[in-house]
């Protein structure tokens, strides 16, 4: 048995930047999570995108958790990031009902998986246990029996399905599954909606705009933008006065220096509340100690991550950066010894990431540190 203590660390930072928050914490985006809601009740498919670090996960979770509370719905919510196989997304489906049914309707979920004799279950041992014992178990007919459960939802009297696949591009990478999906859904309008969420544009474009795919033209585009400098303002300042700090003169060079972009505005305030005594307010110094600080912690991932893109792209990244948005000034190209039409290439394979975008005609490095880093390689 474990002693009942009082904790020792109560001065904790609020800021959590390493893995997706509640949705309590999620700044804003009240108008995203309403809209979709409205499509969902509706009957409609969403298609959410934006890339990575956006906190798509976190939006999904607080839509789910309002549709239930709202609107009645069920929700169910399932990661499909790095599937690689049929057997990765019958398992994730799987476990993805498992978590989120509740009381009689789970009972009766689970008696219906029970007698398909597929090995299918809500409770520990499911197609994974089987397909772990014996290998050469086709998930095939369990898959179909998983995706036809929103008409099971359903016979007991009007439920809707809110059912939400996130990071939705890696479906992309079986070949088929995005027919066999089509096949199912089409058939649930009237018992579920689905939320297709992804954070590669390229990707997301092949899959529901490339006419011929099963899933053209089949939800409904909504885009992640990024956070509003007033909204980031009141979540920081709210939450360094609960916790007996000021951000001081810090704010400002933060919500620049973040550019609205929602995990490195948190890891920014993050590193700034510990350099802040309690007490005592946030300085032009104590900013700058900041910024340092979180350039060193990702140093290393910025630099796999340029290890890992085109030689042709780095100068392209490189032109953009040191052109203030556009990539084809003639005197950068030159320095760079960059070809125009290798540049408009590059760019168009790092729109298709998510590494770049387009905001007011100009092209802006998604992650404002990753583009500071950059900086500093020109600057030697």
């Amino acid at each position: 048995m474990y002693a009942r203590v009082t904790p020792v660390i109560v001065d904790v930072n609020p800021f959590i930047y390493s893995r997706p928050v509640s949705p309590e914490e999620i700044i804003d985006r009240d108008g995203e999570t309403a809209a979709l809601l409205r499509h969902a009740v509706g009957g409609h498919f969403v298609r959410l995108y934006a890339p990575r670090k956006y906190g798509k996960t976190t939006l999904l979770k607080r839509a789910l958790a309002d549709g239930v509370r709202n609107e009645g719905l069920i929700p169910v919510l399932v990661d499909l990031y790095r599937v690689g196989s049929l057997a990765d997304v019958t398992i994730r489906i799987e476990r993805a009902y498992a978590r989120h049914l509740r009381g009689s309707l789970r009972d009766r979920i689970e008696a219906f998986l029970q007698r398909t004799g597929l090995g299918l279950s809500l409770g520990a041992y499911g197609i994974g246990a089987r397909i772990q014992t014996t290998p050469s178990t086709d998930p095939l007919a369990a898959l179909h029996a998983l995706l036809d459960l929103p008409l099971r939802l359903d016979e007991s009297g009007s439920f809707r399905a809110l059912i939400a696949f996130d990071e939705f591009q890696d479906v992309g990478r079986i070949d088929g599954l995005d027919g066999l999906l089509r096949s199912h859904i089409q058939h649930q309008g009237d018992v579920a909606s689905y939320v297709f969420a992804g954070s590669e544009p390229g990707l997301m474009r092949r899959l529901f705009e490339t006419r011929g795919r099963p899933l053209y033209e089949s939800a409904v585009p909504l885009r992640l933008g990024r956070l509003a400098d007033a909204d980031i303002a009141a979540h920081v300042a709210d939450r360094f006065v609960a916790t007996g700090r000021g951000v001081g003169e810090a704010l400002g060079p933060l919500l620049e220096a973040a550019e609205g972009h929602p995990q490195r505005t948190i890891l920014l305030a993050h590193h700034l509340w510990e350099r802040v005594p309690s007490g005592a307010a946030a300085t032009l110094d104590t900013w700058r100690e900041t910024h340092d600080a979180a350039m060193n912690e990702l140093d290393g991932e910025f630099d796999a991550q340029w290890r890992r893109i085109h030689a042709s792209e780095q100068k392209t990244l490189r032109s953009i950066v040191a052109g203030g948005g556009s990539p084809y000034r003639q005197a950068i190209l030159d320095r760079l010894q960059l070809e125009k039409p290798t540049a408009q290439s590059a760019v168009r394979r790092l729109l298709d990431s998510a590494d770049l975008e387009v905001d007011a005609r100009r092209y802006r490095v998604v992650d404002p540190l990753f583009a500071d880093w950059i900086r500093r390689i020109d600057a030697g």
